[in-house]
């Protein structure tokens, strides 16, 4: 049996940081409503491949997601398998002053095989 997932805490925030002055409304996060499981590829199970993809995405103010690329990952279909479960997430967009905003983060994606 294969199992795959997301890290807990995997968005980082790649924002740049300002002081807040007086007033500003604090931004909100992305709150991520549902991580769905990335599939092992026939390769990547044969091999007993295990560890994580880290993909550079944006969690858009449309709730749509972007995935910009892959920053270290495992070969063998497992990337591309990761950047489709990452493309799948739902989640409720990042605000600032109320307002929808895009949000740049990195986020991993754990492979593990059960034994």
């Amino acid at each position: 049996m294969q199992s795959g997932g997301f890290a807990d805490a995997t968005v980082e925030d790649n924002t740049p940081k300002k002081k807040a002055a007086a007033g500003d409304s604090p931004t909100t996060m992305v709150n991520i409503l549902d991580k769905p499981r990335p599939q092992y590829t026939a390769e990547g199970r044969n091999l007993r491949l295990e560890g994580d993809v880290v993909l550079d995405m944006v969690f858009q103010a449309n709730g749509t997601v972007q995935v910009n690329g892959v920053i270290s990952g495992l070969g063998h279909g497992l990337d591309e398998a990761a950047m489709r479960a990452a493309q799948q997430i739902k989640f409720k967009p990042a605000k600032r002053d109320g307002q929808p905003i895009d949000f740049p983060a990195r986020v991993r994606i754990e492979f593990r095989l059960a034994y």
